[in-house]
C-alpha cells in the first residue's frame, strides 16, 4: 500500500500550497552559477555552503544559473530578425546542446542542497540569458527581433531545448527540487509574450514525464515589475496546471536598497510609512494569490551592505550605504511580513564580494575575507526571527478537513447543525475556547443542554469533493468532556456519482474523560463516491464537549508503493516525544521525512535515526522512513 498524509497530497506529491509552506525561509546562491564562469563574481561553491544553511534553520535555497553563452551550443544569429520571416525557420530542438560538464556541475550542486533537506530552486538567470534572449524581446534594445521573425522562432526553440535538457537531467530527482522558468523577464518581455513563454516551458517540462509530470514550476508575468509581476500572469496559464507557484521580487524603495551607489543617498528605512508601503504591496499580492488560487514565493529581496561595506576587503563604500540598523530591520520586516502572509522567501545574497552579502562564502577554502565570520550574523538572524505562518491560507478545495485545529476561528469551515423534525428536542451551542485546548490557542466547545440521540446534534465540516478513488481515510481528533459517562461518535456522509442520495458510515462509540485523548475512525471510500463530509455526533448526553486537532491519514491503494506499518518493522521512541524522536527499523535507513497533521513536509534528513523535535508544536506527526532497498515504513507520534 502507499500513503498520503493529511488533506492535501500524496507522500512526495504535495500541493503547491504545501510546498510553499515547507519552503519557508531561504537564501539565494547569487552570482555563482549565473556568472559566465563560476568563480568570476563569487567564490566557487562547496558542499559546506548547504550545510551552513541547513544548520542555521533555512529551508530553501534558490540557485540562479545561466545556460546561455558558452554553456549551450547552437547559434541563432544567422536567422532573419525581420517581420514575417518565421516561416523561414526550419531548425529543431536537436540543434542546441547544453554543455554536459556544466550540467554535471549543476547536478552536483543541486544534490548537495537536496541532501541537506533543502527545497532547491533551479532559476534560469544571468547576463548571457539577458543579452542573448530576454533583450531580444524589447524594442528599446539593439538586439530586438520581431515576434514574427525567424530569429525569434530560433531563440524560442533554443530556450525550450535548454529547458527540456534540464528537465531530462533531473527527471528522477526529488519533488523538493523546483524549476523557475526565468528570472525577472518583465523588464523586456510583455505580458502576452510571457504568458506564451510560460505555457511553452510548462508544457516542455511536463512532456519529459517522470517526476517532472508534477514537479512544482515557479512562474512570473511580463510587463509589470516588482510586486506587480504575478498579476500579469493570465488565468489561462494558472488554470492550465495545478503545480505552479507564482513569484515576485521586492527591492522597494530602490533609493534605500541600492544606496551604496553614487546615484542614491537614502540610508534610513523603517518608519511607519515605510512599513505601511510594504504591507499594502504584500496585501495586494496575497489578495491576487487567493483570488487566483496560486501560492506565492518571494524570490528575491534585500538591501545593500552597511555603508557599502565589502566583506572581502573590509573597505566601506565610496558613496556610503544603509545604516546597519535600517538594513537589519528591512530584512527582518520583509521576512516577517512574507511569512505572515503565507509567502516563502529567498533573500538575495551574492556572497562576500557583492554589495548584498549575508553568507560570506567561507565554504570555499580559498576565501580570505577581511571581515571574519561565516555570516553577516545580524541580518541572518533577522531573516529567521519573526513571522507566523497563517493558519487559513490556501484554497479550501484541497482539504478533506478544513480548519482542523480551529485556529482560523471556531466557526470557519465548521457549523453546528441540529436537524429539524422527527420530534428533535435537542439543544446545543457552539463556541470557541482558549482555556481548554490540546494544541495551539483555540479549540471547539459544544454545550449540549438538551440531549436526545447522537445524530440530533452534529458538528459538521465542509464538503470535500476532491480525488477520493482508492482511498482509505483514518480520521483522528483529540476530545474530552466536562463530566464522566459522556460519549460521542464520528461519521462520514457521502454521495455517489450521479445520485443525490446521502450515505452515512458511523464510527464506534468513543467514551470521553476529562483529559484530552486521541480517537480515530477508519473509512474506506466506496467506488464512485463524488463527495464526503466529516460529521461529529454529539447529541446523546448533556454536557460540554471539547474538540481539537483533527487529522486525516489517507492510504492510497492505487500507488503500489512497497511499505510496512507493523510495529515490529518500525519502532519510535520516546512516543510521546518531547525533545527528540528516535527510530529503529530492519534495514539501512536512506531518508526520514516528518509530516504534520495537514500533510505538510516539515522535516527531511538523510541516514539518521534521531531527529530533534523540540521546536515542533504540540500535536500528531507522521513519519516516513525509506530504506536503501526501497522499503517504506510509516508510523505516527505525538509531540508533547
Amino acid at each position: 500500500m502507499g500513503y498520503f498524509i493529511g488533506t492535501l497530497g500524496l507522500f512526495g506529491q504535495m500541493s503547491s500550497w504545501e510546498v510553499v509552506e515547507a519552503m519557508g525561509r531561504g537564501i539565494n546562491l547569487g552570482n555563482t552559477l549565473s556568472a559566465p564562469v563560476e568563480g568570476n563574481w563569487a567564490p566557487q561553491v562547496y558542499e559546506q555552503y548547504f550545510v551552513d544553511l541547513a544548520n542555521e534553520g533555512f529551508s530553501n535555497v534558490r540557485i540562479p544559473a545561466d545556460f546561455f553563452g558558452s554553456r549551450t551550443s547552437g547559434d541563432t544569429s544567422n536567422w532573419s530578425s525581420s517581420s514575417n520571416s518565421s516561416n523561414q525557420y526550419n531548425g529543431s530542438i536537436a540543434n542546441f546542446t547544453v554543455n554536459t560538464t556544466y550540467l554535471d556541475r549543476v547536478e552536483t550542486i543541486v544534490n548537495w542542497s537536496l541532501n541537506q533537506g533543502l527545497y532547491t530552486v533551479i532559476d534560469f538567470h544571468g547576463a548571457d540569458l539577458k543579452a542573448e534572449f530576454l533583450e531580444t524581446f524589447s524594442s528599446s534594445n539593439a538586439s530586438y527581433t520581431s515576434p514574427t521573425s525567424a530569429k525569434r522562432a530560433a531563440d524560442l526553440m533554443k530556450f525550450k531545448s535548454i529547458w527540456i535538457q534540464i528537465a531530462n537531467r533531473f527527471i528522477n530527482h526529488s519533488p523538493t527540487l523546483l524549476f523557475e522558468v526565468v528570472n525577472e523577464p518583465y523588464f523586456e518581455v510583455s505580458a502576452a509574450e510571457m504568458n506564451a513563454l510560460n505555457t511553452m516551458i510548462i508544457e516542455a517540462i511536463r512532456s519529459t514525464g517522470g517526476n517532472n509530470s508534477t514537479r512544482k514550476i515557479i512562474i512570473t508575468g511580463g510587463t509589470s515589475t516588482s510586486y506587480q509581476a504575478p498579476t500579469a500572469i493570465s488565468s489561462q496559464v494558472i488554470q492550465s496546471d495545478s503545480n505552479l507557484i507564482a513569484s515576485f521580487h521586492y527591492y522597494i524603495p530602490f533609493s534605500f536598497t541600492a544606496s551604496s551607489r553614487d546615484t542614491y543617498s537614502d540610508f534610513n528605512w523603517g518608519t511607519n510609512a515605510d512599513k505601511s508601503t510594504v504591507d499594502t504591496h504584500f496585501d495586494s499580492v496575497r489578495q491576487w494569490s487567493e483570488t487566483n488560487d496560486i501560492p506565492i514565493t518571494l524570490g528575491e529581496f534585500g538591501a545593500d551592505n552597511e555603508a557599502g561595506l565589502s566583506y572581502e576587503t573590509g573597505i566601506y563604500g565610496s558613496y556610503g550605504g544603509p545604516l546597519n540598523s535600517s538594513r537589519v530591520e528591512y530584512h527582518r520586516y520583509l521576512a516577517e511580513q512574507a511569512i505572515n502572509r503565507g509567502f516563502s522567501f529567498s533573500a538575495w545574497c551574492a556572497g562576500n564580494k557583492s554589495t548584498k552579502s549575508i553568507h560570506l562564502r567561507t565554504d570555499n577554502p580559498e576565501t580570505n575575507n577581511s571581515v571574519s565570520g561565516t555570516w553577516v550574523e545580524d541580518v541572518k538572524d533577522a531573516l529567521l526571527a519573526d513571522g507566523t505562518w497563517p493558519q487559513c491560507y490556501g484554497p479550501s478545495s484541497e482539504a478533506i478537513i478544513r480548519n482542523p485545529d480551529f485556529e482560523c476561528g471556531y466557526s470557519n469551515y465548521w457549523d453546528l447543525f441540529i436537524p429539524a423534525g422527527n420530534n428533535n428536542a435537542a439543544q446545543a451551542s457552539f463556541s470557541e475556547t482558549t482555556a481548554e485546548v490540546f494544541s495551539g490557542v483555540s479549540a471547539a466547545r459544544i454545550d449540549v443542554t438538551v440531549a436526545q440521540n447522537y445524530n440530533r446534534v452534529l458538528l459538521r465540516n465542509v464538503i470535500f469533493d476532491g480525488e477520493l478513488e482508492n482511498k482509505t481515510l483514518t480520521i483522528g481528533c483529540y476530545a474530552k468532556a466536562s463530566a464522566p459517562n459522556i460519549s460521542f461518535k464520528m461519521r462520514i456522509k457521502s454521495e455517489l456519482n450521479g445520485s443525490s442520495t446521502s450515505y452515512y458510515t458511523p464510527s464506534n462509540t468513543f467514551q470521553l474523560s476529562n483529559t484530552y485523548e486521541n480517537f480515530e475512525f477508519e473509512y474506506t471510500v466506496p467506488d464512485g463516491t463524488s463527495n464526503i463530509q466529516l460529521q461529529v455526533l454529539l447529541g446523546n448526553h448533556i454536557g460540554t464537549y471539547f474538540l481539537d486537532a483533527f487529522s486525516v491519514q489517507v492510504e492510497d491503494s492505487s500507488l503500489g508503493i512497497s511499505s510496512s506499518d507493523s510495529p515490529k518493522d518500525l519502532v519510535l521512541f520516546p512516543n510521546p516525544a518531547n525533545d527528540y524522536i528516535s527510530f529503529n527499523c530492519r534495514g539501512t535507513i536512506q531518508s526520514a521525512k516528518i509530516f504534520n497533521s495537514l500533510g505538510a513536509l516539515i522535516h527531511q534528513s538523510e541516514q539518521t535515526s534521531k531527529i530533534s523535535v523540540g521546536t515542533f508544536s504540540k500535536g500528531i506527526y507522521f513519519i516516513e522512513i525509506r530504506l536503501d532497498d526501497g522499503q517504506i515504513h510509516k508510523d505516527k507520534f505525538l509531540k508533547l
